[in-house]
This record gives structure tokens, sequence and C-alpha cells, in this order.
């Protein structure tokens, strides 16, 4: 692709996640208190399955395409607050409409909370874990999304139970699942996609206080190419996520060239400061294709990127 002379202009213009020229640095909230962040234990890395992970992938693929509103994605939310449920955590639907190039859509986030932590929702928790629960609407064929939203959602909720081995650890956490993180087009643009991430974002600014920082994952089930954080990151999180990520057997994670549209930007714009760890879909012939199935899905990645995610909690600068 070639650069193109205006500012913030898309260098790929095909939906989940869009490489940017530039990207704008978080700025602070006025007002809210952001909480403080003590690192949980370095030992629960090793209690993260990858195993575990892949079978949660699986049972997710298995319930069919899950756009925004479908039959899919109701059915998956069910299944999330099950396994949510059955590891200590409370769970809320936070229900929103947009306008989109096809009209009015409802769209639901799913929040979850451990019991020992902090239960008002108008508050906040010192972080909180996020990726993608819907998959792609495809016209011409089914698509499931297994790396794309699948394999991140595996993830959080092996994340979930891991977490719940330490009270005090997961007290700390919300994990959130966003919707419609995918265009209802073909391309992510102003006005659609990030729809999720979006509405989240502006409820968080309304909280009494603020988290310390937030974590995208998005696209970490494939172990044959790169992985990337996002580079506008602070510096501290940059140094913390390249240890653990050697420490974790994540060895092809490295720095872009360029920044990411994710759901971490209206994170960041919002004024929280964000980790971003994804896939490089730019070279997965497959990405928003038929053969996002189980097939690429690889539970050592999921693996490393479970463990990379608790060894940045246990060793990032609060």
């Amino acid at each position: 692709m070639q650069r193109a002379p205006l500012p913030f202009l898309i260098v790929a213009l095909t939906g989940a996640a869009t490489v940017l020229l530039c990207c704008g640095k978080p700025k602070e909230p006025e007002g809210p208190v952001r909480l403080a962040f003590q690192t949980i234990p370095e030992k629960l890395a090793a209690e993260f399955s990858g195993d575990n992970a892949f079978k949660h992938v699986k049972a997710i693929v298995d319930l069919g395409p899950r756009p925004p509103a479908s039959e899919g994605y109701e059915k998956t939310l069910q299944y999330l607050e099950k396994e949510f449920a059955a590891n200590g955590w409370a769970t809320a639907r936070q229900k929103f409409t947009r306008s989109t190039p096809k009209g009015p859509m409802d769209f639901t986030n799913l929040l979850a909370r451990h019991k020992t932590g902090e239960a008002d929702w108008t508050k906040s928790t010192p972080v909180m874990i996020s990726g993608h629960l819907d998959s792609k609407r495809m016209d011409a064929f089914q698509f499931v999304g297994a790396n794309d939203g699948g394999s991140s959602t595996g993830v959080i909720l092996e994340l979930a139970r891991v977490l719940a081995s330490d009270p005090a650890s997961a007290a700390k956490v919300e994990f959130v699942l966003f919707d419609g993180e995918e265009a209802i087009l073909h391309t992510i643009s102003p006005t659609d996609g990030l729809y999720g991430s979006k509405y989240y974002a502006r409820e968080m600014t309304k909280r009494h206080n603020w988290p310390a920082f937030g974590i995208v994952l998005d696209l970490v089930g494939d172990d044959d190419h790169d992985f990337y954080y996002n580079p506008e990151t602070p510096a501290k999180f940059a140094t913390a996520v390249e240890a653990a990520a050697k420490d974790s057997g994540l060895n092809k994670l490295r720095r872009p060239q360029g920044a990411i549209l994710d759901d971490h930007v209206p994170l960041q714009e919002a004024g929280l400061p964000c980790l971003h760890i994804i896939g490089d879909f730019m070279n997965m012939p497959y990405w928003h294709q038929q053969g996002d199935t189980m097939e690429i899905i690889d539970a050592n990645a999921l693996k490393k990127t479970g463990r990379t995610t608790l060894r940045f909690l246990s060793s990032v600068a609060p």
C-alpha cells in the first residue's frame, strides 16, 4: 500500500483492524480519579492453559456466525455468562442502539467482574481486559471468525478461570467483550465499526473513577504469524510486554511501523492508556474469508498470549 498525504488516512481498508499512518496519544481525563494498579502474582501465568482456551474457542465457533443482533450472538452471550458464573464472575449486558449504514441496529457488550471485586458498575476496577465478541457479517458465506474474535474470547475466559484462583487479583479486573467491532460494510470508517468500544468508552467517562489502564486482545490464535503491540502504548507498557512475551515464548511479538485501528483506539481517545496485542492480520490469507476456522487456531498461540497478559500484569509498573 502507498502512503497518502492526508493525516490519519487509512492504509489498509478492510474491516476489523485497520493500519493507520499515525495515532494520537491518549489524553488525560479531566476530573475522575484514576485507580491505582498493584501487580498480580507472577506464578499465575503458569496456570494458564492453552488447551482450555482452545476448547472455549471451539465451543464458540460451533455456535455458528455471531454478527450483532443474531441468534448466534445471543447463544454466545449465554455461553459466556454460564462460563463466567462457573468461576465466580458476575456479568452485565450493556445494551445500546446505534445508526449503521444499514439502519438502526441493536448491540450488546458483555461485562464481567469477580464477586470479590467492585460490585457498583458506576465505579471501575483498576484494569479492564477486553476483546471483541462479534464476527463479521458476510452475505456470500458463513463467517465464524475463529481467530477474528473467537481467539481473544477464548483467552479471556481462561484468564477469568486463572484469576479466580486468586481472588485479590480477580478483584482488580473487569472483562469486556465488545459487540460491533466489525464494520457493517466492508471498511471501518468514522461512522461504521468499533460500535461497542466507542459506547463503552463514552459510558466509562461517566463513572466515579477510571481504570489505571486497559488491555485489548484480537486475532491471537495463529502461531504462524507475527504479533504486534500498539506503538503508541506508554513506554513502561512496551518494556513490560516485551519482557512478558519473551518469558512466555511469544517471540514474534514486535512493534509495528504504523499504528493499528482497533477497539483500543476509542478507549485511548477517551483518556484510557492501553496495551493492544493483535496478530498480523494483513498477512493472514483467511482474514475475513471462509478459512478463519478452527483449523488455523493453535492452542500454543493462545497459551502464549494468555501467559504474556498475566506476566504483563505481574510486572507493569504501577
